[in-house]
């Protein structure tokens, strides 16, 4: 029963991060891997706390939104769940990245491709990121693979 809730509460995440990411691509301009250079490293803290099991390392660029959605018990959840599916993370390369405006907020939104030891595909990691004068928060997060699908 607990791994079945574990597993409605990350999905539901999922598809909340998704839904987000869907609607803020209506409106968008592409970007180039040097608009992007901080989007990396808060991607590289987050994927250190899961692989450490740290949720203040994993969620130290939320913004404070994503820090209040974002539980420790879901981060528990979580780290479970992709290490049952997809395995250790072993590395990321850039994919593309837009920007898009909603209710007149701009919000980046960053797409990798990484690698995992259970996952003989690629696993795609979308990260959005708010600017709040100049400061950058992790607004969205969403894994996607065919193992996590399953």
């Amino acid at each position: 029963m607990k791994r079945s809730m574990s597993n409605k509460i990350i999905i539901t995440l999922m598809a909340i991060s998704m839904i987000f990411i869907l609607l803020l691509a209506g409106c968008s301009t592409q970007t180039t891997e040097t608009d992007v250079s901080y989007a990396g490293p808060m991607l590289d803290n987050v994927l250190n706390g899961i692989k450490d099991k740290d949720y203040a390392a994993f969620s130290q660029d939320f913004s404070s939104s994503m820090k209040s959605a974002f539980t420790q018990e879901q981060f528990d959840a979580m780290v479970t769940l992709l290490e049952s599916k997809i395995g250790d993370y072993e590395g990321k390369t850039l994919s593309g990245s837009t920007v898009t405006k909603n209710n007149n907020q701009a919000f980046t939104v960053v797409v990798y491709k990484a690698k995992y030891s259970k996952e003989s595909g690629d696993v795609q990691i979308t990260i959005s990121f708010s600017d709040d004068n100049g400061k950058k928060s992790i607004e969205g997060l969403f894994f996607n693979s065919p193992n996590l699908r399953k």
